[in-house]
Formats: C-alpha cells, sequence, structure tokens
C-alpha cells in the first residue's frame, strides 16, 4: 500500500465509525426502517466521497474533524440513497448491489423508498447541527443541495432513463454526447460537489474553491468510466447507455486515463496540501471493484 492509499483507508475506517454512530436511531424510528438504513449504508463501501471531504478540508487547512465528519456521514447517506433509487424496479431494476441483496429485495419495495427518503432528510439534519461557522455550513450544504437536485444528481437519473431508450440510429458523436452529460450530472458534480464542500467547511478562499469545483469534475467522469469498464462484462448491462456502449473498450480506456492525468493535475496545481487527492485519480483508474 501507497502512503496516499493507506491515509485513504484511515479516512475510511474514521468515516465508517462515524456512519455507525449515526445510525443508531432510538425508539423515535420505527425498527424496520432504522434496520433497512443500516443495511444499505453499512455494507461494503468504497466512501470515496466522504473521503474527498475530509482531505479538501485537511487541505484548505481545517483541523476541527467535528465540523466536517458530519458532512461526510450526510455525503455518503445521500449517495446511498441515490444507489437505492437506482436500484428499484422503476429505475435499474437491479437485484444485487455491492455483492448482496439490493434494498427493496433484501426489505421490499415500500422500505426501500422509506429509507432512502429518511438518508436524504437526515443528511441535510447533519449539516444544520454541525460545529462550526454558520457561513461555512451554509456555503456547503449549498453546494451539495445543487449537485444532487434537478440540475445535478436528479437530472442526470432524468436522462438515464431517457437514454435507455436511445435510437440506434443516432450517431457516434451523438452517443457520446448523451453520455458524457448524463454521467456528468448523475455521478461527477455530486463528487466535486464533496470536494467543495470539504473545501469550504476548512475555509479555502473562493478562488480555491472555484478550482477545486473543476479539479473535482474529472475525478467523478474518471470513476464513472472505470464503473463501465468494470461493468461491461455483464450481461445486465449490455443494453446501459455507458461510454462502453459509445466509444468501445479501448477509447474508454484512453479517455479515462487522459481524466485521471488532467485531475491530478489539477490538484498539484494548487499545492504540496492538495498531494492526496492528486493521488486520488490513480487509485480510481486503477480500481478492481
Amino acid at each position: 500500500m501507497t502512503d496516499i492509499e493507506q491515509t485513504v483507508e484511515k479516512d475510511r475506517r474514521l468515516i465508517d465509525a462515524r456512519l455507525r454512530r449515526e445510525l443508531r436511531r432510538g425508539s423515535e424510528v420505527p425498527t424496520r426502517l432504522a434496520a433497512a438504513m443500516r443495511y444499505a449504508v453499512l455494507g461494503p463501501g468504497k466512501r470515496i466521497r466522504p473521503v474527498l471531504t475530509l482531505e479538501a478540508f485537511r487541505a484548505a487547512g481545517g483541523r476541527d474533524l467535528a465540523a466536517v465528519l458530519p458532512f461526510c456521514a450526510g455525503i455518503e447517506f445521500i449517495h446511498t440513497f441515490s444507489l437505492i433509487h437506482d436500484d428499484l424496479p422503476s429505475m435499474d431494476d437491479d437485484d444485487f448491489r455491492r455483492g448482496r441483496p439490493s434494498l427493496h429485495r433484501k426489505f421490499d419495495e415500500a422500505t426501500a423508498i422509506l429509507a432512502a427518503d429518511g438518508l436524504f432528510a437526515f443528511a441535510f439534519e447533519l449539516f444544520s447541527r454541525a460545529p462550526g461557522p454558520a457561513e461555512r455550513k451554509l456555503g456547503a450544504t449549498h453546494v451539495i443541495s445543487r449537485a444532487v437536485g434537478p440540475s445535478g444528481m436528479t437530472g442526470g437519473q432524468m436522462l438515464d432513463l431517457i437514454s435507455q431508450a436511445r435510437s440506434a440510429k443516432s450517431g457516434v458523436r451523438s452517443q457520446e454526447s448523451r453520455v458524457l452529460a448524463t454521467h456528468r450530472k448523475k455521478t461527477a458534480e455530486f463528487i466535486a460537489a464533496a470536494v467543495t464542500a470539504g473545501a469550504v467547511l476548512g475555509g479555502a478562499a473562493p478562488a480555491v474553491q472555484r478550482k477545486l469545483a473543476q479539479a473535482g469534475l474529472a475525478p467523478g467522469m474518471l470513476f464513472q468510466m472505470t464503473d463501465d469498464l468494470l461493468d461491461a462484462e455483464q450481461a445486465s448491462e449490455a443494453d446501459r447507455a455507458t461510454m462502453v456502449w459509445a466509444l468501445g473498450t479501448a477509447r474508454t480506456t484512453d479517455r479515462a486515463a487522459s481524466e485521471a492525468m488532467k485531475s491530478e493535475k489539477l490538484f498539484r496545481s494548487l499545492g504540496t496540501a492538495y498531494e492526496v487527492l492528486a493521488g486520488f485519480p490513480g487509485i480510481v483508474l486503477h480500481r478492481r471493484s
């Protein structure tokens, strides 16, 4: 393991502990709902988004982890909410998630919807009661909410549904453009928001925040491309509008490598404090799961 990989692993353990703590719900939450929320969140997960938030916070000069860990947990809750929705019969209709039955298969569809709704709302509760300067919390919350709203993740999910009814006559350029737009909204903008929110909470200057928003899009696109490459052999992905479907494996691999290089350069341009973030694209590029 490299030093950066060791740092990421330590971050992941810290975030997992926080997630378990936040999901210890009392008697006010129905038992079945609490169990479904825990099942969805606490299964195997890379915690990429909250790790990026934590490292951006540190790079920007943040020191009090109590100010950022509620945001790390909330960001993972929002990500899990999106995965639960993705798997529903009305969306992607997936029976498995992270090697286990998807939530609506483990419990039932109604419970899955309510668990997702609960996690989404709980995330903003965590944001609101996190300690720290109010203007930083408000700024980070704005960045996140915009990235997951109708012009971001929600809009990306809509584009994904539309693209599944694609025309066989559409050309490669049209296919590529449509898939890139979907990936940007559905995946990349939330990952970029996770980076930017951490920097806002850490006190980064507005110019740095803007540069990080740009830098964060590249690993977001990269992550989706590596997902598409890893999923390419699965029969369930054969009819989905992915980068591999639009460009083929070789061109998608080349594009992923290009995005990794672009992202690394952008993070390195911000200075040595962003060294861990600069090493992150390489980890994503070479992941095997």
